[in-house]
C-alpha cells in the first residue's frame, strides 16, 4: 500500500490506460465497521456471497473471480483519515486486509493488486 500526496487522477488514468481494473472507494461519511464493509461491497461490486465481515473481504480480495479479467487492479481509496482516526482497530484490520490481498495478488503472477491511499488532508477531497 502506498501513500501518493498526489490527486490520484494520473494513477486512475494510467491503470486505465494500461488494461488495469481501477476502483475508487470513497470513505467520506463512513463512521462504522458496518458502513465501511457496506462502501466496500458498492464500490467493488462485491458479489451476493459477500457476508459483510472481515473474513468475508478477505476472501473477496483474494478471489476477484467476480470481477472481469485484468492485468492489474487498481483500488485509489480516498477520504480515509477521518475513519482511521475514529475506528483506530477497526482501521488497522481493514489495511491488513488490503496489505495480505496485494500480498497474494503480487505472488500469484496472475496480476497485481496495489491499493494507494490518497494522502490529503480532511476537507480538502477532490
Amino acid at each position: 500500500m502506498s501513500l501518493d500526496p498526489q490527486p490520484l487522477a494520473p494513477a486512475l488514468a494510467a491503470a486505465a490506460e494500461a488494461g488495469w481494473t481501477t476502483v475508487r472507494l470513497d470513505l467520506a461519511g463512513v463512521h462504522s465497521k458496518d458502513a465501511l464493509l457496506d462502501r466496500c461491497a458498492g464500490a467493488l461490486g462485491l458479489p451476493q456471497w459477500f457476508g459483510r465481515n472481515w473474513d468475508a473481504l478477505a476472501d473477496c480480495l483474494v478471489d476477484l473471480s467476480w470481477l472481469a479479467p485484468a492485468p492489474g487492479r487498481l483500488l485509489a481509496v480516498t477520504s480515509w483519515r477521518a475513519y482511521a482516526r475514529e475506528r483506530p482497530v477497526d482501521w488497522e484490520t481493514f489495511e491488513d486486509i488490503l496489505g495480505e490481498a496485494e500480498e497474494f495478488w503480487r505472488e500469484s503472477g496472475e496480476g497485481p493488486l496495489e491499493v494507494l491511499l490518497e494522502d490529503r488532508p480532511a476537507g480538502r477531497e477532490p
